[in-house]
């Protein structure tokens, strides 16, 4: 068996949730057992779509800097991030030259990208359109915006991955740093709540059981020596694919593969693992694939392992799903000391067939 380094390693992170502005309300939020709360209908409009973020004022966050061009996404992700910073001496120092930053988000911001579509019809020719708008319809700008804004000049990429994002842009992080491309990487995925989202949320998940969510969570990865103290440690990761139509049962079977794949390469015993963090997006079809696979890929040993989803709480928040369900290991640690030193597994299914797990270690 190959010899595997150790690391990298979380040393902080922050959220905008549906519980509020930062890490420490997603921690007292998710611990309360708390959830999201729609907003009051419009009665001229379509019904609330899901759970925005709470308390989310760009304006007064974002106080002193102009934010006239920027749209939701790429204000929640320089929000995220620059509350992530500050809680950081080294990345927060003058010099950022070396840390770079890696997003996750399926398509950016489908508000941005439809509002821009409109006007090159309604405006009175096409190239009337707003220049400024444009950078907000590019699937990256967030990422790049974000990184002029803090001056982050290292590795700058962005990852698309339906719901697998979240865990697709740590893995791409983690094999960045481990392969020596970079020493510290701010990390993270996200999601916004939008009337194009509700509509295509409508055609695509017609009967979900969760509701929509938005949000952002962005984590500070380091390698093993500039570590410090950290909170916890990105083991490995599996990833896999189904056919995207396949049926509950070959989902569960694929999943089951992953996992046990996984921890037979980490050597780690199911009955030793702390939690077990779900996606349950509310499709029931991948829910129930979700489930089952867990079940089989932990066997008898793993049955007793507790098992949590923080999409009940915080609702499907699609690309940032998966970091939800990272930070909801972290902030479980967090309050409860058992989990110290522990490993936790992340598991994700994707509508198009995508298939994925993590394991993580609470320090």
């Amino acid at each position: 068996m190959a010899v595997r380094t150790t690391g990298p390693y979380v040393t902080g992170w922050s959220a905008l949730s549906p519980f509020g502005v930062g890490r420490q309300s997603f921690v007292n939020g998710l611990c309360a057992g708390e959830s999201g709360r729609l907003p009051d209908a419009d009665p001229s409009g379509p019904p609330p779509s899901g759970y925005p973020v709470a308390d989310f004022e760009p304006a007064r966050l974002l106080a002193g800097k102009s934010i006239r061009t920027l749209d939701r996404m790429t204000l929640m992700v320089i929000t995220t991030s620059g509350m992530l910073l500050d809680q950081d001496t080294v990345a927060a120092a003058p010099d950022r030259g070396s840390v770079g930053l890696v997003l996750g988000t399926s398509t950016g911001s489908l508000a941005s990208i439809t509002d821009f579509l409109k006007d090159t019809f309604v405006r009175d020719k096409p190239y009337f359109v707003d220049p400024a708008a444009f950078p907000n319809t590019v699937m990256n700008g967030p990422a790049g915006r974000t990184a002029i804004w803090h001056g982050l000049r290292g590795l700058n990429s962005t990852i698309s991955g339906g719901h697998a994002t979240g865990l697709d842009a740590l893995r791409y992080a983690a094999r960045m740093i481990r392969r020596g491309y970079a020493e510290t990487l701010v990390v993270g995925s996200v999601e916004e709540l939008s009337a194009p989202v509700g509509w295509a949320a409508d055609e695509l998940r017609a009967g979900a059981a969760t509701p929509l969510g938005e949000g952002c969570v962005m984590f500070l990865l380091r390698g093993g020596e500039g570590a410090g103290e950290p909170l916890a440690e990105l083991v490995d990761f599996e990833f896999g694919t189904v056919a995207w139509d396949a049926d509950v049962d070959t989902r569960a079977a694929r999943l089951a593969d992953t996992i046990r794949a996984l921890l037979t390469r980490t050597g780690i015993d199911p009955a030793k693992l702390w939690l077990v963090s779900l996606a349950q997006s509310g499709d029931g079809e991948l829910d129930a694939a979700e489930q089952s696979g867990v079940d089989r890929g932990l066997g008898t040993a793993g049955a007793g392992v507790r098992r949590v989803a923080v999409s009940q709480q915080v609702g499907n928040s699609f690309s940032a799903l998966g970091g939800f369900q990272v930070a909801g290991v972290l902030a479980m640690a967090e309050r409860e000391p058992d989990g110290a030193n522990r490993p936790s597994l992340v598991t994700t299914l994707g509508a198009d067939g995508a298939v994925g797990c993590a394991v993580i270690r609470t320090c």
